[in-house]
């Protein structure tokens, strides 16, 4: 196959790995990579010996087949975007699997690109080319945020807040993608669905870092409202994306200011559980619980979100639990009775007593719409 110098891929990479357990793939792969000219390319149908390699020598691109010797692909992915240091590896999965959880998991474990078999060389240009432009999208983004964090550090507040306003006023480009991802989801053009959201985590990485910038610069002005609200911003953004470390970091720090803070894992999952999505807002709700695991109202929310799924034991075992931190928690009493059909007795020496909060603080917002 001649190289194709004149290509805008020509010479993109100098450094790929091939990783399939399927003769015929890895022949095809290599013969359709060396027409876009890259110095050095290695094959692997073991995962680990892979990873060993990538440890100990790096690679620009990885594209991975579904099955290896050892492992599937999306479980490479997950080791080795989970386990090295630095910016998250380029993998592109090229796989005959066109099933959409597949796709999904690929999208979950951390793929930038998606190519189905058989595919054409106009094909594999296009995601070489677009995996290339995907990995320096947010760099002006980037190289604007050290320089906002930057003018906090020399005390030029008011130049640094401008700065980080003008970031987060593209923060309508995330939302954009992700329905673009979503669009191309449900047309089955996977490989650009991922293209999509990766574009929008980038993105709203960038608003995370921004937001918490903006916060910084108005609390060392002074302007404390400004500085938990944008704290907020912060928190949410990562509570998003199911950071927990970053988000209890966050959440602390805004505490110290403000008790009456609001838990954003359970808004996120009061939101998550009113667009339907019960599965998301449990897992967001059991964030949550790590923050605050004596709060009556996210075990009430929790419940809810179990009860509208037909898991009648744990949401009974987690309305139980509000109950018994606040016996006169009224919409817990009416879950309890709906799952029953009786109302709830507090066991023989319970000491169910309401939580004491700190003076001037709320509780978490109950999940009380239908």
């Amino acid at each position: 196959m001649p190289q194709k110098r004149n290509s805008k891929a020509f010479g993109l990479y100098q450094s790929i790995l091939i990783l399939t357990d399927v003769e015929v793939h890895a022949k095809r792969d290599l013969a359709t990579i060396k027409t876009f000219g890259p110095k050095d390319v290695r094959i692997f149908t073991s995962g680990a010996a892979a990873v060993d390699h990538i440890a100990e020598h790096g690679a620009d691109l990885i594209f991975c087949d579904s099955s290896l010797s050892d492992m599937t692909g999306v479980k490479f992915t997950q080791i080795v975007n989970q386990n090295m240091s630095g910016r998250p590896m380029p993998i592109i999965m090229v796989t005959l699997e066109n099933r959409k959880d597949h796709v999904l998991d690929s999208i979950a474990a951390g793929c930038i690109g998606y190519i189905l078999r058989p595919y054409s060389l106009d094909t594999f240009e296009k995601y070489l080319i677009l995996a290339n432009q995907l990995d320096s999208y947010p760099e002006i983004e980037e190289m604007e945020l050290r320089e906002a964090q930057d003018m906090v550090a020399r005390g030029d507040f008011d130049d640094a807040i401008e700065a980080f306003e003008e970031l987060i006023s593209e923060q309508d480009e995330a939302q954009k993608y992700y329905d673009m991802g979503c669009r191309y989801m449900a047309e089955g053009k996977y490989g650009k669905a991922i293209v999509s959201f990766k574009k929008a985590v980038k993105i709203n990485d960038l608003f995370a870092e921004a937001y918490k910038g903006l916060a910084e610069a108005y609390k060392e002005r002074g302007d404390l409202e400004s500085f938990k609200e944008y704290m907020k911003r912060a928190a949410d953004v990562h509570a998003q994306f199911d950071r927990l470390e970053e988000t209890r970091a966050l959440f602390i720090e805004i505490l110290k200011f403000d008790a009456d803070t609001p838990n954003p894992f359970n808004s996120l999952g009061v939101k998550l559980r009113k667009q339907g999505d019960y599965p998301g807002a449990i897992h967001a709700y059991a964030q949550a619980l790590e923050l605050t695991p004596e709060d009556e109202n996210i075990h009430f929310n929790m419940a809810k979100a179990l009860y509208f799924m037909g898991k009648l034991e744990p949401a009974s075992a987690k309305v139980e639990a509000a109950l018994r931190m606040n016996p006169d928690f009224a919409e817990a009493h009416k879950l309890y009775q709906r799952i029953h059909g009786k109302p709830w007795v507090p066991t023989k020496g319970d000491a169910a007593k309401p939580r004491v909060l700190p003076e001037g603080a709320k509780r978490s917002a109950k999940d009380l719409g239908p």
